[in-house]
């Protein structure tokens, strides 16, 4: 199901817009790189330099290949609502952070970041999978918001995890609200984050 029109312009629907547009995966993936550099080398410099490397990767080229997509009209917008025209995105998605992590390991990066790209990827293989074929598409931005909710309760602790966990349920109320997914399909993103903290977990 391809849910359409936008919701209207109401003060809730304002809100969900810019949920949607500020926590936007490309910018969180930017985060849990950044967080997961510093952590795991103690150095800004030196987190600095690995976590520009994973955002290239995983994050800069993924949205520049669709910000292309938009001007040529392959999709209609950065979001790529059409649950049929999201496999090539993803699977660009998944190929660069690929590639990413493999010169990241090439070049002896910090494991935790290492590690988080090869969960990422396993993230996106699952993504790509259940979108469209299976009926569905699972929501890109709950998923990265729930790794980014764990990727910060792992590192900040208890008050981490109290100013992610509310910012996660407001991107996953968002993507109902605008109608850009449906509440099975935010829930399905949701679990396939899950899965993909628990495996970044139990490897570590």
């Amino acid at each position: 199901m391809t849910p359409s029109a936008e919701a209207p312009a109401s003060a809730a629907s304002r809100l969900a817009r810019a949920a949607t547009g500020l926590l936007a995966p490309a910018q969180v993936v930017v985060y849990i790189v950044a967080v997961t550099a510093l952590h795991s080398t103690g150095s800004v410099p030196e987190a600095l330099l690995w976590g520009l490397l994973a955002a290239l990767f995983g994050a800069v080229v993924p949205a520049s290949f669709i910000a292309v997509g938009v001007r040529r009209g392959w999709w209609e917008d950065r979001h790529v609502r059409d649950g049929r025209k999201r496999r090539l995105p993803l699977l660009v998605c998944l190929a660069s952070t690929a590639a990413g992590t493999a010169l990241g390991a090439a070049l002896g990066g910090p494991r935790d970041l290492l590690l988080l790209g090869a969960v990422m990827c396993a993230g996106a293989l699952a993504l790509w999978a259940f979108t469209d074929p299976l009926g569905t598409k699972p929501s890109v931005h709950t998923l990265i918001a729930v790794v980014a909710s764990g990727v910060t309760a792992a590192y900040f602790g208890a008050a981490g995890a109290a100013a992610a966990l509310p910012l996660t349920a407001l991107v996953a109320w968002s993507r109902v609200r605008l109608r850009h997914h449906t509440p099975p399909q935010v829930l399905g993103g949701a679990l396939i984050g899950a899965a993909a903290l628990l495996l970044f977990a139990l490897l570590r």
